[in-house]
């Protein structure tokens, strides 16, 4: 499973949203390598689309099933089903027994394993480039064969009961995630998070697994992405054996539109925790929006490195804070940003939150140095650039651009949009959306 958060509270700030800045500002825009994302891509008459990303340094090969399918998909009820479905889709189908693809792919020295997402679900294999045809294969035979047992699926879902209870339950930032999220988002499915309510969880059956698996798994709403020792012509061949035949389904998604946020809102939580957070979400569009650079920049000037500007004034300077960060969610909907400080102790919360506004108010007024400027675009480029550190996660990226937008392209479009951003683009994306209007506030404050 990916994507969840960590236990610790600060370690998981400081780990999955913290930027480091040191690094980013000793490098020179003339030594970044910009990667080619080159890749064959094929479409089969049902609709499936394959990439194949070719590296034949090793022997290896990753194969992985992309479906566009995820929580905002869900109607309300059964939030959480489309990742209980990912857990049912290893017990087993008509011809593979339960826990068989473990030990198919473990057989042959490789590994698998599944990520669902808001709007994707994932399946993948790494293993020895020569037994491609394997893992093909197997995801052939799970995308139209499952079989669900419903004394293995009943018990399956104990255990995301169980995953929920240990991953948002028991932990401070993503439980309170998932209230401040329920309290900004009143129509839209990002009111709940991946993982689902309980009360949905508990009421799924094996006839709701059955409907949603039948209706999203489908070849017209899957991609398929191969990477490393492989032969693009082969892997085509290949698709069209085990794929060729499967006939598409016609794809119903919800068009539940999230009003218009008229004010602010805010809510409190007593949570167990040492230190009090402040969290603030703004709704953002979605992640392929030309304005997505622009406002990852904000981001990095505003909180996500040792040179922002809330880290120097409230930190560094007025030592009011211990720590403070941001990341976007950018989905095939509109997403958000969520910026959080951690002040120094719950009795300066709301002076902290008004000194984070006095900082985003003077960017706005008084603007930003073309210098300034400059060492962000260095930072988010190496961003995009690490990203691409090897072929798998190249593959990966054009996956997720593919499944979200239909756009495999992205990638080169969000540098080229770096390269032109300008200050007054920052600034007008924070006049646009971090306003209060946009905002919902969750004040975490410690239960004793």
């Amino acid at each position: 499973m990916r994507k969840f958060f960590k236990i610790l509270l600060l370690s998981l700030l400081l780990i999955l949203f913290g930027v480091s800045s040191i690094y980013a500002q000793q490098l020179n825009q003339k030594e970044l390598f910009i990667p080619k994302l080159d890749y064959s891509h094929f479409k089969l008459d049902n609709g499936l689309e394959i990439y194949v990303f070719e590296d034949h340094k090793i022997p290896l090969a990753k194969f992985s099933i992309w479906y566009k399918v995820g929580s905002i998909d869900e109607p309300e009820g059964i939030s959480g089903i489309s990742h209980l479905l990912e857990h049912t889709m290893f017990l087993g189908t008509e011809s593979l027994a339960k826990d068989q693809v473990h030990q198919l792919i473990k057989s042959v020295g490789g590994s698998n394993n599944a990520g669902t997402y808001y709007d994707y679900t994932t399946y993948y294999e790494e293993i020895p480039s020569a037994k491609l045809e394997l893992a093909m294969a197997i995801e052939a035979d799970r995308m139209r064969n499952l079989k669900v047992n419903p004394e293995e699926f009943y018990r399956e879902r104990e255990v995301v009961k169980q995953e929920r209870r240990m991953r948002v339950e028991n932990n401070i930032f993503s439980s309170s995630l998932e209230e401040i999220q329920a309290e900004a988002f009143k129509e839209s499915p990002l009111h709940h998070q991946v993982i689902g309510w309980m009360e949905d969880i508990n009421n799924i059956t094996v006839e709701d697994i059955r409907d949603y698996y039948t209706r999203y798994y489908a070849p017209n709403n899957g991609v398929m992405v191969v990477s490393g020792d492989v032969d693009p012509q082969e892997v085509h061949t290949l698709a069209q054996k085990y794929y060729g035949s499967y006939q598409p389904q016609e794809i119903k998604r919800l068009e539940a539109i999230e009003p218009e946020q008229k004010s602010e809102r805010i809510i409190k939580l007593k949570k167990m925790t040492q230190v009090p957070i402040i969290a603030m979400l703004y709704k953002i569009p979605k992640g392929d929006h030309p304005d997505m650079v622009a406002i990852n920049a904000l981001l990095d000037i505003l909180v996500n490195n040792s040179t922002s500007r809330v880290k120097t004034e409230l930190q560094q300077k007025k030592r009011m804070i211990l720590e403070a960060g941001g990341f976007t969610v950018g989905l095939r909907k509109p997403g958000y940003a969520l910026l959080y400080t951690v002040p120094m102790s719950e009795g300066i919360v709301y002076d902290v939150r008004y000194d984070f506004d006095q900082e985003l108010e003077k960017l706005i007024e008084q603007g930003i140095k073309e210098n300034e400027l400059k060492i962000v675009k260095k930072r988010v480029l190496k961003d995009l650039i690490f990203s691409q550190k090897d072929i798998s996660s190249a593959a990966d990226t054009v996956a997720t651009s593919v499944v979200r937008y239909n756009d495999p392209t992205l990638y080169q479009k969000n540098i080229q949009r770096l390269k032109n951003l300008t200050t007054k683009d920052i600034i007008r994306v924070a006049q646009k959306y971090f306003v209060r209007d946009n905002r919902t506030i969750g004040y975490i404050l410690p239960k004793n």
